[in-house]
């Protein structure tokens, strides 16, 4: 995030639009992840989740072989502080 905003200290809590994000960064950070990590993300995983530590919930989700349980709570219990 911090090359894609030009912002050079990120917590992992701030809001990616907070920050100055928008469409088409946000389609720069899809793409990325797409690379790194071989996972689809789209616009809308984004807006509904845009933090750092929202989306790397995702993309643990994501990334988890069939048969394997992800090593996170889900988001709803994230949210909520149940972690």
């Amino acid at each position: 995030w911090s090359e894609v905003l030009g912002v050079e200290r990120i917590g992992i809590k701030d809001n990616f639009f907070e920050l100055g994000g928008h469409s088409l960064l946000a389609t720069q950070v899809i793409s990325r992840s797409r690379d790194l990590f071989s996972v689809e993300l789209s616009l809308q995983n984004l807006l509904e989740y845009p933090t750092i530590a929202n989306l790397a919930q995702i993309i643990e989700v994501l990334t988890v072989a069939p048969g394997e349980t992800a090593m996170t709570e889900t988001l709803e219990d994230y949210e909520e502080g149940e972690l």
